[in-house]
């Protein structure tokens, strides 16, 4: 899943009147509008993944980092606002899956399906589902650590500095986890296809 999947459910929508910033920080409007507009989607899909596809839950949680965007200060936070949404988004849903881990013994995984049709045969379509699958299997089956860098990553496009400030690791220990987990699915996807 990449920043501008099409086939991403109903975003946030409009910039919301509720997160206007107030009369005195008029000229943060337009910055914050912006900053809504190109993040809005991706967070949304990062948030859902954490949170095994409730859209409801990854919205109420990009709708809080939002909320909490507007109250900090641009200066402090516009050289890496990118990474600080994410981070803050991350920690909104990690208390979310404990408050559900307290209320709940099991949840429902939900998926997103986020493959594209367009000028493909069905065959095309089937074999790119099945191998989507089989991708999204061996992900699901990295250490959560490597799970999350990958998709920081690879479904996101974060920079490993980047990452590394949303999970608070250094930027060298980023490196050292996306490899462990690109060279575990490469070894996983080479032995699958040996068995084919």
């Amino acid at each position: 899943m990449t920043r501008d999947d099409p086939s991403l459910p109903a975003t946030l929508g409009q910039f919301p009147k509720s997160l206007e910033p107030s009369s005195d920080s008029l000229d943060n409007t337009g910055w914050l509008r912006s900053v809504f507009d190109r993040l809005q989607r991706p967070l949304l899909a990062y948030a859902c993944k954490l949170l095994n596809g409730d859209w409801d839950l990854a919205q109420d949680c990009v709708q809080e980092a939002f909320v909490r965007l507007c109250r900090e200060p641009r200066e402090r936070i516009e050289s890496h606002v990118d990474a600080w949404l994410f981070k803050t988004c991350r920690h909104r849903a990690m208390d979310i899956h404990r408050m559900e881990a307290r209320m709940k013994t099991q949840t429902e995984p939900a998926a997103i399906e986020s493959l594209s049709s367009q000028e493909k045969d069905p065959g095309s379509i089937a074999m790119l589902a099945e191998q989507q699958h089989e991708i999204e299997q061996r992900i699901a089956d990295l250490p959560r650590l490597e799970q999350e860098i990958v998709l920081l990553r690879l479904g996101q496009g974060l920079s490993y500095k980047q990452i590394a400030e949303v999970m608070d690791l250094s930027v060298s220990h980023v490196g050292v986890l996306l490899h462990q987990a690109l060279t575990r699915l490469r070894d996983a996807m080479s032995e699958r296809e040996y068995h084919s």
